[in-house]
């Protein structure tokens, strides 16, 4: 996997981590990964999921849209997919989209967020046309080309050219803790062994991400882990809460 390996650091937003290398390259750019929160108050923001009824997942959206400053939030119910959506201007508020597992936009103020708890949060920048999108990746995802769906859908909407993407895969699970059968591995196309192995699916995405024009020094992958790490909920570890990739363009 040829690609440069960036840590994350703590954002304006006090429950997550942003890429720690787009802080001062992208000034106009508003990117994280929202975390656990306080233990007597988690920072779940699921609206499909165990809280789906709950008035805090509400409050909690709209204290994301504060603390990151952007007063458009747009959202969808995942399946897994490869649909991914475009954005514009809109009002203030919370806009859930038609089903997907994606997001792009060229409109500031508007945040696009997509929920995981062990799937990889990849977030797409093209700071040329100043467009960004971001994609909810599980195996069945990637396996169905969603980060090529973004790509092309930046490319057809905004101009983009996937030679100007700037790329970073966010906290997922690692491949120490993420097991799977060999129908996973032939689903993306990679060699099936005998019996369950561990995966590194951000590996098996960046390379994909590769694969499709990306420049190997615009790749950044996260070194957390959803499931062995701190600070993030983690299907696979028993939680029913999610976590929040999210992106955006300052006005």
């Amino acid at each position: 996997m040829a690609n440069s390996i960036a840590e994350e650091s703590p954002t304006e937003h006090p429950d997550g981590v942003t890429h720690s290398g787009w802080v001062e390259r992208f000034p106009w750019l508003a990117q994280g990964t929202t975390g656990r929160g306080a233990p007597d108050q988690p920072f779940d923001l699921a609206l499909f999921g165990a809280r789906a009824r709950s008035a805090d997942a509400m409050s909690a959206w709209s204290r994301l849209r504060s603390q990151v400053g952007l007063p458009r939030a747009v959202h969808a119910h995942q399946v897994h997919g490869a649909v991914v959506r475009a954005h514009g201007d809109g009002p203030p508020g919370l806009f859930v989209a038609e089903p997907c597992d994606g997001h792009a936009t060229r409109s500031p103020g508007v945040l696009l967020t997509v929920t995981v708890a062990d799937c990889v949060p990849a977030f797409l920048v093209d700071p040329v046309q100043r467009a960004v999108a971001i994609v909810h990746a599980g195996w069945r995802g990637v396996a169905a080309g969603v980060f090529e769906s973004s790509a092309g859908l930046l490319r057809d909407r905004f101009g983009s050219r996937v030679e100007d993407l700037v790329v970073h895969l966010g906290p997922a699970i690692c491949a120490d803790c993420y097991e799977v059968g060999p129908e996973v591995f032939e689903g993306l196309g990679l060699p099936a062994p005998a019996g369950p192995t561990h995966l590194d699916l951000r590996a098996a995405l960046s390379d994909r991400v590769l694969a499709a024009g990306v420049t190997p020094g615009d790749v950044s992958v996260s070194s957390r882990c959803t499931r062995c790490g701190t600070g993030h909920f983690s299907h696979r570890g028993g939680d029913a809460e999610r976590q929040v990739g999210y992106i955006g363009i300052r006005r």
